[in-house]
């Protein structure tokens, strides 16, 4: 007795689609379907011992599993996701603490902006345009390591006030042996608009564009 082999050609389900697309991978039904299609042309003389069979159905159970958990996952990510849109939404007009160096001219009024040393040196302040031209120098005097304000009235060297818009502050220090000492800029942004761009949250302030994990601190 002969028993014809298993072909693409003779099994309708298996059929060559001309408009499917290749893949890597097997997907559930995918595995299913070559289940029983083996069950359907085994060979009766020889059929699946049991071995075999439970170790199919293992290889079913597992995938099917893994789908689950897919699905489980996908589902925690969206959640996560509509979570993190709110917590953008909710920062609108609030007060936000982030990494920069920049400062901005509001109707007259500057906004803050902050300095630490890694260890005491005498500071030096420089405020540019947003042309990049130098505008101020503002000599610090001897710092500690703690935070320290930027004091800008916003005028510049010659005592004239500066127009509206966007301004660059840059600190320098060195230590009582001329030794450059590092500094850490921060500022002071009020968040005005939230935008989501390829499932990243922006948020847009009065001085900079910045992400969630930017923000160091938060007030009202």
């Amino acid at each position: 007795m002969s028993i014809a082999p298993v072909s693409t050609l003779t099994d309708p389900s298996f059929q060559a689609n001309p408009k499917s697309k290749k893949r890597d991978s097997l997907t559930q039904e995918d595995f299913l379907n070559l289940f029983i299609t083996q069950m359907r042309y085994q060979n009766p003389l020889e059929p699946i011992d049991n071995f075999q069979m439970a170790s199919q159905m293992a290889q079913f159970t597992s995938l099917e599993a893994l789908t689950n958990v897919n699905k489980t996952l996908g589902t925690i990510a969206n959640f996560q996701t509509s979570m993190h849109n709110l917590q953008g939404v909710g920062l609108i007009g609030k007060k936000v603490e982030t990494v920069g160096h920049h400062l901005s001219i509001n109707q007259g009024r500057v906004s803050e902006g902050y300095y630490q040393l890694s260890r005491p040196g005498k500071a030096t302040i420089q405020i540019f345009d947003a042309q990049g031209r130098l505008i101020r120098v503002i000599d610090e005097g001897l710092k500690d390591g703690s935070k320290h304000q930027v004091v800008w009235d916003g005028k510049n060297q010659q005592g004239l006030l500066q127009p509206d818009g966007i301004y660059v502050f840059n600190v320098s220090a060195v230590d009582e042996k001329g030794v450059s000492v590092p500094a850490e800029t921060r500022l002071i942004d009020i968040v005005n608009r939230v935008s989501f761009e390829n499932g990243v949250i922006y948020l847009q302030g009065r001085t900079k564009k910045m992400t969630l994990s930017d923000i160091i601190a938060i007030s009202g």
